[in-house]
């Protein structure tokens, strides 16, 4: 959905924040701390159910309040979500409550794309993983039921190494059995989409680092050759004594690598935004491709990305349809990128938690 009205209530320090008549871009400029990237955050919030800042509710929520509201509706929808201190939420679709947040993601597929960032890169497996669960999420649509068995049996399993001593490979069999059948499934959907992704992420990378070669492979986190199965029997008194389960999907990961070594060594700062930036770029193309159009957060756009990577990156995301939300301290730099490339956006200025739209 692309949205078109925005309203947040007590989200940090924005006082009630209602926006009308949204366009393809909209840009919120303002001085540090005035409430920027408290806008993306309610957005995000909207979406998966958590802040990209923090993972207490109670660093987000107004002093004093109870709650943070976040609505937001398009041409043919309307989502809305309450966000309580206690963690626990309220999530509406055209004013019916539903269960899960997956049904409002499946809505509003988003990425944060923060230029300050190198966590994909530089800190270790988990994001990458996570990066790629996130296109599995929105173009395999047997993803998410796959995911969500092997989750379950996973957590079992290891709370049963967690709690209890000499178990027997029969002790966890039912569950070893459910974690080879998920976990074989989740590896081969996992593999089909990352072929197709590489060919999308090539063409990113060409404009974006074009005098590097990078390639992107995906290591499954267990031994392929013979099999999750045979892992999990294989590796039983090594999982005992970890008391946790050592091989399977959640262990996957996804290798960058150079001609001369890893990514993460090798690139410089500059070029790993680049990369960063080449790999979601590349995902809200795939989904594109799938006639899915992604609502893009890009926060501090002009703090470290030269005019030159800020032009390129507008460009690119204006040629994939996204709806775009950016922050910035210079809105004339990215003013004038919108009016080179005659791209339609709102431009809004946010001081001490008000936000006031301002024509052009």
């Amino acid at each position: 959905m692309h949205i078109t009205r925005l309203n947040i209530q007590r989200v940090r320090n924005l006082k009630t924040v209602a926006l009308h008549e949204l366009q393809p871009f909209n840009v919120f400029y303002g001085k540090n701390g005035s409430g920027k990237t408290s806008i993306l955050e309610a957005i995000h919030l909207l979406a998966t159910g958590r802040s990209f800042r923090t993972h207490m509710p109670k660093h987000y929520i107004q002093n004093e309040t109870a709650d943070a509201l976040v609505f937001a509706q398009s041409s043919t929808e309307k989502i809305g979500m309450q966000k309580l201190l206690s963690g626990e939420q309220v999530i509406k679709v055209n004013g019916d409550s539903v269960a899960t947040q997956g049904q409002l993601a499946k809505i509003l597929p988003l990425q944060l794309i923060d230029p300050l960032s190198t966590d994909i890169i530089d800190h270790g497996a988990k994001p990458r993983r996570q990066l790629l669960d996130w296109l599995m999420f929105h173009v395999e649509p047997d993803f998410y039921h796959a995911w969500q068995y092997y989750s379950r049996a996973l957590k079992q399993r290891n709370s049963l190494l967690k709690t209890q001593r000499n178990l027997s490979l029969n002790d966890l069999e039912p569950w070893n059995k459910m974690l080879s059948e998920y976990g074989e499934i989740l590896h081969s959907q996992r593999i089909e989409i990352v072929e197709q992704w590489k060919t999308y992420l090539a063409a990113d990378l060409a404009m974006l680092l074009p005098n590097l070669r990078i390639e992107m492979d995906y290591s499954a986190g267990f031994h392929v050759e013979h099999g999750l199965a045979q892992d999990l029997i294989q590796y039983h008194q090594k999982d005992i004594e970890r008391r946790y389960t050592e091989y399977g999907p959640h262990r996957a990961d996804l290798r960058l690598k150079t001609l001369t070594g890893d990514a993460d060594v090798v690139l410089s700062r500059g070029q790993k935004k680049l990369l960063i930036m080449a790999l979601k770029l590349s995902q809200i193309a795939m989904l594109h491709a799938c006639n899915k159009e992604t609502v893009v957060l890009l926060d501090d756009v002009t703090a470290e990305l030269d005019l030159t990577a800020q032009q390129r990156l507008i460009e690119r995301l204006s040629q994939l349809g996204s709806q775009v939300f950016l922050t910035t301290l210079d809105q004339d730099s990215v003013k004038k990128h919108l009016h080179d490339l005659s791209i339609s956006y709102q431009l809004f200025s946010v001081d001490n938690g008000q936000v006031q739209r301002v024509v052009p």
